[in-house]
C-alpha cells in the first residue's frame, strides 16, 4: 500500500520531487500502485540518446519544465534514476541527489523512484529537515537490492541488445538478481556488483553449466574459438564436440585425435578435461588431471609413468594402462620417453615397454649393463621366453645343450662372456659331442607327405631360439615337434643348403633377414658402431614373423605341416671374445675368420678339418679376415653346428584343463620325493611329462586323463612351477605346494581342536 506521504504529494503541486526509497521488496508493487493513481511512468533509461552513452539528468529535468502538461495529468514517476545514479557511484549518487532535492519542477509532481542507492538519500533525508517537515520524501521498511551486473563483451553473442540504455531498461523493469549487458563504459564506482566478462574463457566458465576447466589450459585465441564455436552449438559443449566427431572413442585412440595443433586437437583434449570422471584408463585420468596446457599433454602421457616408483602399489595398474595407450604413438615420439627414462637406472627398466623397436632395444641395452631383472617377464616377454632355459630332449647330448644353451643365451644378452664356459666350449672343441646328433638333411630326407608340407628356412637359425618359438607356437595353438641336428662343416650357406635345394614342390620358402642382422651390412647392426646386443629384437622379430606365416598357411589349409629348418647357428660370443688367432695363414679367412681353405702345417689347438676347410672351435678367427658385424658363423661351436628341425601342425581346437588332484596333500618323503597328479581334460597322447629345473619326469596313466608323476628329485617343502609338455607341446604351467610330514601332523592335530 502507498504511503500517505506519497498520497498527499500527489494530490497536490509541490513544484520539487518526491524522494521514495525503495528496495527490492517493494519496487514492483508501489510502482504497479502508482500507476493507479494515474501517475505517468518516465523512463531514465530514454534519456539515452545512444545506446551506449549514460542518460543525461538536465535532459530528464528540462523535460518536465519545458513540457506544457494539464495539471491533472502531471503526476510523474521517474524510474531507472536510482538505478542509474548506483551505476555511476556513491560520490556522483550524493551529488546529483542534492542537486534533484531542490530542483523546480514547474507545476509537474514528480516521484523518484529509488532503488539501489538507498543509503545516500536516506542521508540526504535526514540532513534535510524542510523535506521531512514538507513530507517529500519517504523511505521503506526494506530497502535491501540485490541487483548484479554482468558485462559480457559483444562478440560473445550472449547480450541481444548492446548498450547501458537496456541494461537500463531490464532495471526499469524490476530485474533484481544479474542482469546482462553489453557496455564499454565505465563502472569501476558502481554500487551494484559488476562482474566484467570480456575473455573468451571468463564467459565460457559464467555461461555454460558444468564447466570446469581451468583458463590456463588453453590460450585466449583457443577460447575465443571455442566461445564463438560453442555459442553456434548453443552454449552446448557437448553438442560442439559431436560436430567434430569427438566422443569416448578419444580414449582408445588418443594419438589420432592429439597429434596435431588445429583446434580439433586441442578440443580433443578439452573433451578429456571436460570428460576426465568418464576416462576408465587409469593413467590416462591421471594424465589428464595433472596436465595444465595441450602443449605438454602428448609428452606427459609419454613420460609420467617416470613420476611412478616400481614399488608403488598403483604402478602395474599404472604401467599397464599407459602401456594400451601409448602402443599406437610412433617411435619418434616415444624418443621423448626414452629421454626422460634415462634419469634414473634403477627404476628405469621397470617402466619400459615393448611396443617399439627404440624400447626393446632399450630394454636389451639395460640389461647388457645392469644384468637380467625380473621387470623383463611383463616389459619384454618376447625377451623373457628367448631367455627361459629349454630343456633338450634329443637322444643325445640333452643336459649338455640345456646347460650349453641356456648359458650362451644368459651371456649373449649380458653382454658379457664367462671366462669358465670359454673353458667348456674349449673342453668340447676337442670332443666333438656335436657329431652324435644326425645330420639335418637326414631328418628332412625322413620327412613324410613332403607334397603337403612347407618348407621355411631360416638362414643362421640356431637351437637358442626354441624357448621362444615354443612359447609363440603355444600362444598360436600350433602343435609342436623339434628334432635337434647337425650341420655340415663348415658352417656356411653354400655347404648346408641342399636341403631346401633338393625339396620337392613348390611350397618353400628362404628367410634371408636373421642372418643379415647377424653379420651384414644390410642388416644395419655393426659391433663397432655399438657393442651392446642391440639386435636381439630384430632377430626376435624375425622369428616371430615365421610362426605367424606358419599359423596363417596352416590355418588356411595351404599345407598340413609347417617346416621350419636352418643350413646353421651363428655365435654372439665369438665376436665378445675379439680373439685373434696369433697365426698368419697364406689363405684369406672366410666368415670373418672363422673358417679358411685347407692349408698345411696349421697347428692351432681348436679346429677341425672338413671339406678341405681349416674350422675353428673355439672362440678364435684367422687374422686378416673380414671384421664380424654382431654375430659369425663358419666354425664349429655348438651354437653354430646345431640346428633344429620344427614341424607345426594344426592342435585340435580344444581349451586344455589342467588341475592338481588333492593339492593340500602333496607330502614331502625325504627318501622319494614327491608323487604329483594332475588332471588333464584333453590331450593328443600319453606322452605327458612336466619339466622342473631342467629335469623332465615323465607321467603315468590309466585312464588318460589322470597322469601321476614320481619326482624324486624334490627334497625341500615349498612352493613349486612346473611346465606340463603334451609330447613336445608345452600345454600349460601349474603351480602347487610341497608339505613337510611335520607341518602335516601339526595341521591334523590342529584340527581336532
Amino acid at each position: 500500500m502507498l504511503c500517505n506521504e506519497v498520497l498527499n504529494y500527489i494530490s497536490s503541486a509541490k513544484g520539487v520531487p518526491f524522494f521514495y526509497v525503495v528496495g527490492d521488496e517493494d519496487y514492483a508493487s508501489v510502482l504497479d500502485e502508482l500507476k493507479q493513481k494515474g501517475v505517468s511512468v518516465v523512463r531514465m533509461s530514454d534519456f539515452c540518446f545512444k545506446d551506449d552513452k549514460f542518460p543525461s539528468i538536465d535532459e530528464l529535468i528540462d523535460n518536465f519544465r519545458t513540457s506544457d502538461i494539464d495539471y491533472r495529468d502531471n503526476k510523474f514517476v521517474v524510474i531507472g534514476l536510482g538505478e542509474f545514479l548506483a551505476i555511476k557511484g556513491a560520490m556522483f549518487a550524493d551529488k546529483e541527489l542534492r542537486r534533484l532535492k531542490s530542483t523546480t519542477l514547474g507545476t509537474a509532481r514528480v516521484i523518484l523512484l529509488l532503488r539501489g542507492v538507498s543509503e545516500q538519500a536516506c542521508r540526504i533525508i535526514e540532513d534535510d529537515s524542510r523535506m521531512r517537515s514538507q513530507n517529500r520524501a519517504y523511505i521503506s521498511d526494506n530497502i535491501i537490492t540485490n541487483a548484479r551486473i554482468m558485462n559480457i563483451a559483444p562478440e560473445a553473442g550472449l547480450v541481444k541488445d548492446v548498450g547501458i540504455k537496456y541494461l537500463l531498461r531490464k532495471l526499469e523493469d524490476g530485474a533484481c538478481e544479474t542482469v546482462n549487458v553489453a557496455t564499454s563504459l565505465n563502472m569501476k564506482e558502481s554500487l551494484f556488483p559488476v562482474t566484467s566478462l570480456f575473455d573468451a574463457y571468463a564467459i565460457l566458465n559464467t555461461t555454460i553449466k558444468g564447466f570446469n576447466l581451468k583458463n590456463e589450459i588453453g590460450t585466449n585465441e583457443q577460447w575465443s574459438r571455442l566461445l564463438k564455436e560453442a555459442n553456434d552449438a548453443g552454449r552446448n559443449l557437448d553438442a560442439l564436440f559431436d560436430r567434430y566427431y569427438i566422443d569416448d572413442s578419444v580414449f582408445d585412440n588418443l594419438h589420432e585425435a592429439i597429434t596435431g595443433i588445429e583446434f580439433k586437437n586441442w578440443l580433443a583434449f578439452i573433451y578429456c578435461k571436460y570428460h576426465q570422471s568418464k576416462i576408465a584408463n587409469s593413467y590416462l585420468r591421471y594424465v589428464v588431471e595433472k596436465t595444465v596446457n595441450y602443449e605438454d599433454f602428448k609428452d606427459n602421457i609419454l613420460t609420467m609413468i617416470v613420476s611412478f616408483v616400481h614399488t608403488d602399489p598403483e604402478f602395474r595398474k599404472m604401467y599397464d594402462c599407459r602401456k594400451r595407450l601409448v602402443r599406437e604413438f610412433p617411435e619418434e615420439d616415444i624418443a621423448v620417453f626414452l629421454k626422460a627414462n634415462e634419469v634414473d637406472p634403477e627404476e628405469s627398466i621397470y617402466r619400459y615397454t615393448d611396443n617399439t623397436s627404440y624400447e626393446r632395444k632399450a630394454v636389451v641395452k639395460w640389461v647388457a649393463h645392469h644384468g637380467i631383472s625380473d621387470a623383463i617377464e611383463y616389459v619384454y616377454p618376447a625377451l623373457a621366453a628367448y631367455l627361459k632355459k629349454y630343456t633338450f630332449t634329443c637322444p643325445v647330448l640333452s643336459k649338455e645343450l640345456t646347460e650349453y644353451v641356456y648359458a650362451y643365451k644368459f651371456q649373449k644378452v649380458s653382454n658379457k662372456l664367462n671366462t669358465e664356459f670359454v673353458k667348456t666350449v674349449e673342453d668340447y672343441a676337442s670332443s666333438y659331442l656335436y657329431a652324435q646328433l644326425p645330420t639335418r638333411d637326414s631328418v628332412i630326407q625322413s620327412i613324410q607327405d613332403k607334397k603337403n608340407a612347407y618348407l621355411y628356412w631360416i638362414d643362421a637359425l640356431g637351437v637358442e631360439y626354441l624357448s621362444y618359438i615354443e612359447a609363440l607356437a603355444k600362444k598360436k595353438g600350433l602343435s609342436i615337434h623339434i628334432d635337434i641336428t647337425r650341420s655340415d662343416l663348415p658352417t656356411i650357406t653354400k655347404l648346408n643348403k641342399q636341403f631346401f635345394d633338393n625339396w620337392p614342390g613348390e611350397m618353400k620358402y628362404k628367410e634371408q633377414m636373421l642372418d643379415d642382422i647377424k653379420h651384414k651390412q644390410e642388416g644395419g647392426y655393426l659391433f663397432t658402431n655399438d657393442e651392446d646386443p642391440i639386435h636381439i629384437p630384430a632377430e626376435l622379430s624375425v622369428i616371430e614373423r615365421a610362426i605367424n606365416t606358419a599359423a596363417i598357411e596352416l590355418t588356411m589349409r595351404k599345407c598340413r605341416s609347417f617346416i621350419i629348418a636352418s643350413d646353421h647357428g651363428a655365435s654372439r660370443l665369438a665376436v665378445l671374445k675379439k680373439q685373434e688367432i696369433p697365426y698368419e695363414t697364406d689363405t684369406k679367412g672366410e666368415h670373418s675368420g672363422r673358417c679358411c681353405a685347407y692349408f698345411e702345417g696349421c697347428d692351432v689347438p681348436y679346429k677341425v678339418v672338413e671339406n678341405n676347410y681349416i674350422v675353428l672351435s673355439d672362440y678364435g678367427r684367422f687374422k686378416k679376415s673380414r671384421a664380424a658385424n654382431v654375430e659369425v658363423h663358419g666354425g664349429a661351436t655348438l651354437e653354430e653346428v646345431v640346428v633344429p628341425v620344427i614341424t607345426l601342425t594344426l592342435k585340435k581346437n580344444v581349451s586344455v584343463q589342467i588341475k592338481v588332484v588333492q593339492p593340500d596333500n602333496i607330502i614331502l618323503d625325504r627318501r622319494k620325493g614327491v608323487s604329483l597328479t594332475l588332471y588333464i581334460s584333453e590331450t593328443s597322447s600319453n606322452n605327458i611329462s612336466v619339466v622342473l629345473d631342467d629335469k623332465r619326469y615323465a607321467g603315468s596313466t590309466i585312464n588318460g586323463q589322470h597322469f601321476t608323476f614320481d619326482m624324486t628329485d624334490i627334497k625341500r617343502a615349498k612352493d613349486y612351477t612346473v611346465d606340463v609338455y603334451d609330447s613336445e607341446n608345452l600345454i600349460g604351467t601349474i603351480k602347487f605346494t610341497v608339505k613337510g610330514k611335520t607341518a602335516t601332523v601339526n595341521d591334523d592335530f590342529d584340527s581336532l581342536f
